[in-house]
């Protein structure tokens, strides 16, 4: 899910993540795109120091990894639950699903965004890849992006 140097993989995270509060048919400015991508920079960031290094990512990920095992669970427990008790044996549910054998890689996110590879990803690198994509997808330039323009990116039907 992680960027693949696309403004749709950018707006399939900002999507996931519930970085995007926007509607689909509202456009989507540069201030507005720069403030998300600029969280979800933060949330990578573990830190806090400004610079995303592998270790930051592979825990970001494993995170997200917990959380949609987690939801998971919670959607196989309910149709577990036949009766409607709540209630299902602890070596039953956890037999179901193991957060751990999710894959997790830091390489995809380093290649695109550390482009002097020092295994740091520094804010300035971060913008100058997400705001490459927006300005491919902006095809007039104007700072904003249309439901026009993300089609004829092919990024909506």
């Amino acid at each position: 899910m992680f960027f693949r140097g696309s403004i749709a993989a950018v707006m399939a995270l900002l999507a996931a993540t519930g970085a995007n509060a926007q509607q689909a048919a509202e456009p989507l400015t540069r201030q507005v795109f720069i403030t998300q991508m600029d969280a979800e920079f933060k949330r990578l960031d573990g830190d806090g120091n400004g610079m995303v290094v592998a270790a930051e990512i592979v825990a970001s990920q494993q995170q997200d990894a917990q959380a949609e095992a987690l939801r998971q669970n919670q959607i196989v427990f309910g149709q577990l639950d036949k009766n409607g008790d709540n209630q299902l044996s602890p070596e039953e549910f956890s037999a179901l699903a193991n957060p751990s054998a999710i894959p997790v890689d830091a390489t995809p996110l380093l290649n695109q965004f550390d482009t002097d590879r020092d295994g740091i990803i520094t804010l300035v690198e971060y913008r100058i890849a997400t705001q490459a994509n927006f300005d491919r997808v902006d095809s007039d330039r104007d700072g904003v992006i249309t439901d026009m323009e993300m089609r004829a990116a092919g990024i909506q039907p």
